[in-house]
């Protein structure tokens, strides 16, 4: 980890969704706020149950929010990049971090101390209102996702991965990043045997494969059901 001497640029904060429809000024001075920091791949950002101290904005790179239940079993919870803050939550409720964050990629993060925090939120009403709004708008998301989840079988829950972390090139679907078929089942609240199984069979069907830079390709719409 790594801090950069200067200072953000408030350029940089322009396409971030929570600073929609500030002004030039509000951004300038909430940028004023922000520091920067360098993380490497698989750096541990924050730990669930600790102290929170910081807002951070995701300038480049993406990081993995996930939880461990009692026997170490990892559930992912999401993922933020470019654009997007996390650890908001704690600081508004003024309670230790819910959830533990760590870095997919080499990320360049700003951070704003939960003092010049609860400031700016004081000082520019608009910067506050979007706080909130986006906090109702993840809170949505969760819920949709419980329902869709709770209603799926796991083939269900795998399809739905895989559609939705990736992206088409040359008209096939690419995963974003790397899974284990351990990733997969933490991302879906399965067992790695029981996705092991699936993927076999859509190996199998030639629905989908690995390419030579080990990302998971998807070669045709996969099927309704397994």
């Amino acid at each position: 980890m790594s801090d950069e001497q200067e200072g953000l640029n408030a350029m940089e904060l322009r396409d971030f969704k929570i600073l929609q429809g500030l002004s030039d000024a509000d951004i300038e001075r909430l940028a004023r706020h922000i520091h920067i920091r360098h993380y490497g791949k698989r750096t541990q950002i924050i730990s669930e149950g600790e102290p929170a101290h910081c807002l951070y904005f995701v300038l480049s790179g993406r990081v993995k929010v996930y939880l461990d239940d009692e026997k170490g079993k990892e559930i992912t919870v999401n993922f933020h990049e470019e654009g997007e803050v996390f650890g908001e939550l704690s600081l508004i409720q003024g309670i230790d971090r819910t959830a533990s964050v760590v870095t997919v990629d080499d990320c360049r993060l700003g951070l704003m101390s939960d003092i010049d925090f609860r400031q700016c939120m004081q000082e520019v009403p608009a910067f506050n209102q979007n706080i909130m709004n986006d906090l109702i708008d993840r809170l949505k998301q969760a819920t949709e996702i419980i329902r869709r989840l709770g209603l799926m079988d796991v083939y269900g829950r795998i399809a739905v991965l895989l559609l939705n972390e990736s992206v088409e090139q040359d008209g096939i679907r690419v995963m974003k990043e790397k899974l284990t078929q351990q990733n997969i089942a933490s991302r879906v609240g399965s067992s790695r045997e029981m996705v092991a199984r699936i993927l076999k069979d859509l190996r199998i069907g030639g629905y989908v494969d690995a390419n030579d830079e080990g990302f998971l390709v998807i070669h045709k719409p996969l099927p309704h059901s397994w």
